[in-house]
Parts: C-alpha cells; sequence; structure tokens
C-alpha cells in the first residue's frame, strides 16, 4: 500500500502546470507550515467569538469586505470549513428569520451542491426545484412558486452561479423579483469568488443584488482547501445579521485551522494591492489561449452569462484521451467528462503555464480530431445533486 504523503510529494516535485483547484497551485509563498499551526491562545484570537481586543478577526473581516466590495458595509464572514459551512449557516439563518419550525420551502436551482441538499433535509426545507430548462426565465418561475405557495412559508431563493462549467444564471433579475416579493436571495458564488476582481465587480451576486454570496475562495483565489467567506448586506437583512455569525457556529468544527486563516489573511493582503491587476493579467492570458485554441477546432460559450475565468474544452468523445494526454505531460486539469475537460485558472498560473497548455494542445490537435460538442447537456459535477 501506497502513502498519500508520498504520492503528492512527487507530484509536487514535478512542478507541474495546475489547472485545477485550489487557486494557489502549490506556490510556496501560500504555504504557512506546520510550525505556524496553532491554536486559540490568549493572543491569537478566537474566530467563532471575536475579540474586538485583539481585533484580528474582526480586522480581516472588515478588510474583506472592503477588498472584494470598497464598502465596509457588506459584512464578511469567514470559514475555515469550506462553503459547506457557509451554506448551512446561511440556511440556517434564513430559517430563523422566518421564525417558523415547519413547512417551510426554498426556491433552489437543481444543480445546487450535495451540501445544500444535505443542509435543507437537516433544517426539513422543502426544495421547489427550477430546472436547468427554466433558467432562462428565472424571475418568471421565482414569481410562479411564489404565487403558488404562501409567502411566508417560503425561506428563500437559493441559486449557484457561476456553476462549474462557468455556466451563469441572471442574477440581476432574480434579485429584482426576489425584492419585490419580499424574498431573500442567497447566491452560492463557489466557483466565482474571483468575479470581485473582475472589472469593476459587476459580475459578483453581492453587486448584482444578492441578499446573501458564498465565496469558496480556495477555488480560484490563493488560499489554502477550506478557505471560504459568506457575505452580507445587512443594511436589507437586520435580522439575518444578528443572528448570521451564531448560525454559522453552529455547524462548525470548534477547531478552526489556523493555517487555513493565516492563508486567507496573505491572500486579502496579496488582492488588496494586487486583485484587480492580476485579475486583468490572467483575462488577458486566458484570452490569448482562447484564440490559439480556436485555431485548433475548439469552440467556447462566452458572453453575458459565462464565467470570463472559467475554460471547457469540448471535444466529442475525447475528454477522457485528452485530459489524460495533458497529465503525461506534467498539465493537470480539474475534471473531465466524455466530451470536455475543465480548466480552472487563477493569478497563481503563470503566462508560461498557458503557453505550455497550448503547445500540448497542437500536439493533441495534430493527432486527433476536435470536434465541437453540437449538443451540449446540462452536465454534473462530483458533488452536485443529481
Amino acid at each position: 500500500m501506497g502513502r498519500l504523503n508520498d504520492a503528492v510529494s512527487e507530484y509536487a516535485k514535478k512542478n507541474p502546470a495546475r489547472f485545477h483547484m485550489p487557486g494557489h497551485k502549490g506556490r510556496a509563498e501560500y504555504n504557512p507550515g506546520y510550525s505556524l499551526d496553532v491554536t486559540e491562545l490568549f493572543f491569537t484570537d478566537n474566530l467563532y467569538s471575536p475579540d474586538s481586543n485583539i481585533n484580528f478577526i474582526y480586522g480581516l473581516e472588515k478588510r474583506i469586505s472592503e477588498c472584494f466590495f470598497n464598502n465596509s458595509n457588506i459584512k464578511s464572514f469567514i470559514s475555515c470549513s469550506g462553503a459547506t459551512l457557509c451554506i448551512q449557516g446561511a440556511l440556517l439563518s434564513l430559517v430563523k428569520a422566518k421564525n417558523k419550525k415547519n413547512n417551510l420551502y426554498m426556491i433552489c436551482g437543481r444543480e445546487s451542491h450535495i451540501s445544500f441538499i444535505n443542509a435543507i433535509d437537516l433544517l426539513n426545507i422543502t426544495p421547489l426545484w427550477i430546472e436547468p430548462e427554466e433558467y432562462g426565465n428565472l424571475r418568471g418561475k421565482i414569481e410562479l412558486y411564489a404565487r403558488n405557495e404562501n409567502i411566508d412559508n417560503i425561506a428563500g431563493v437559493f441559486l449557484t452561479s457561476p456553476d462549474y462549467y462557468g455556466r451563469m444564471k441572471d442574477i440581476k433579475a432574480a434579485a429584482e423579483i426576489c425584492k419585490t416579493l419580499g424574498l431573500k436571495l442567497a447566491v452560492d458564488n463557489s466557483h466565482g469568488s474571483h468575479l470581485a476582481f473582475h472589472g469593476n465587480g459587476e459580475l459578483h451576486p453581492i453587486n448584482l443584488g444578492a441578499d446573501i454570496s458564498i465565496d469558496s475562495i480556495h477555488k480560484t483565489l490563493p488560499a489554502l482547501t477550506g478557505s471560504a467567506l459568506l457575505h452580507l448586506n445587512p443594511d436589507k437583512n437586520e435580522i439575518i445579521y444578528e443572528n448570521i455569525r451564531q448560525c454559522i457556529n453552529t455547524f462548525a468544527t470548534t477547531s478552526p485551522s489556523f493555517l487555513i486563516l493565516q492563508s486567507i489573511e496573505k491572500a486579502i493582503d496579496l488582492l488588496e494591492k494586487y486583485g484587480k491587476i492580476e485579475h486583468g493579467r490572467l483575462a488577458g492570458d486566458i484570452n490569448l489561449f482562447l484564440g490559439k485554441a480556436v485555431n485548433l477546432g475548439f469552440v467556447f460559450d462566452n458572453g453575458e452569462f459565462y464565467d470570463p475565468y472559467r475554460i471547457v474544452l469540448d471535444c466529442e468523445n475525447s475528454g477522457e484521451k485528452l485530459y489524460y494526454f495533458l497529465a503525461e505531460n506534467n498539465i493537470f486539469c480539474e475534471f473531465f467528462g466524455k466530451d470536455s475537460v475543465i480548466i480552472i485558472p487563477s493569478i497563481s498560473n503563470s503566462p508560461d503555464d498557458f503557453l505550455k497548455l497550448a503547445e500540448k494542445l497542437t500536439e493533441f490537435a495534430r493527432h486527433n480530431k476536435i470536434i465541437p460538442v453540437k449538443s451540449k447537456k446540462f452536465g454534473y459535477p462530483p458533488g452536485f445533486n443529481k
């Protein structure tokens, strides 16, 4: 039997081009090290019961909201247990805000993550599903459910945007109808935390009107696995704001990782100075790569409702073959399906990573015909409800 430590160490020694999570891509400067792994001490502060005198946690949360939104009125809360904890805390806060124990519903997207499914089961919430083919009329579907059910029995609306494949929903339209109906909108933005640093942040759910956004920052930003944030606009959510930290604590481990906390602080150090600059550079690298890939026969989704940083290499019946071809050439991607390979870049990827990827794609295309997928069916990656 082999050892995990050996396998991971050998992988790291290869210095591969990493197009998978986490967003730090294994760079040494984001590795705090065992010697810095501590617990709650009199000088370290406590994630779940912050001390305003020490001010490490409160201070970092304030920096996060200003860094992501240039707005200290937005309240940000830290999770060392990934987006799962943020989803659990958000849903419990929505339930408590309704002040009802039974017969609560949640309007939600069908591709919601398994952590959401487990949470609504635990909280005895009945889902009112919006199917993928209905996403083009989010406003109408939300309004229809609200009209057919007692609005007082609907805890809120929960949507995932962007999804694993970079597809984004019309969060602005959803937020507008939710506001009209008096419903709270929570968005699982786990795959879109970087959107706060694209342009003026206009693609981030909070800036599109969501009440709550859940950002799994380790996916596309340089933080350790398990790093996540819950953002809340308290101006519209006084009741939720009063109990949100308690709701998060209800599900949280009592031993949060200080290595994760330190990595979040380091990520904010970087993003405060270079977040928008580096995401502008990354967008340029991606666009240059896409131009080369198009010349090889690849076709890419784009437009208003697609994450400009997510890359999906569609190649009919060749997803697995392409994935392992790239792995054999020291380029490791996130995921493959029958017809596609998912690439998750971040600002920790260098321009050279994209040059290597383009070079090997060119080599693959010499021996394999790239056939665009004609009919793209909705696909579910591991961890999503099916």
